[in-house]
């Protein structure tokens, strides 16, 4: 496993942003989905990823599984600067 890049909430949230503005999935719908801020968790394993989110604002109908893919992939690449 590579070392997660850390970073704090707002640049989390920045890259999620990012992400979502720039997914094609589902016909680009859920490009106007907001983003969610990530908040520090314990890690339920040794590496596991130390944030979460706690919802999805701005979620349009359909996206959620699209927007869930999303923070999955940024959880194993940020660590959260608490």
């Amino acid at each position: 496993m590579t070392a997660r890049k850390r970073a704090t909430a707002e640049e989390i949230r920045a890259e999620l942003r990012r992400r979502i503005e720039a997914c094609g999935d589902l016909d680009g719908r859920c490009r106007g989905c907001g983003a969610p801020v990530p908040r520090v968790t314990s890690p339920t394993k040794l590496d596991g990823p130390n944030w979460s989110v706690e919802g999805f604002p701005d979620l349009v109908h359909g996206c959620f599984g699209v927007i869930l893919k999303i923070v999955d992939q940024v959880r194993l690449e940020y660590e959260l600067i608490p």
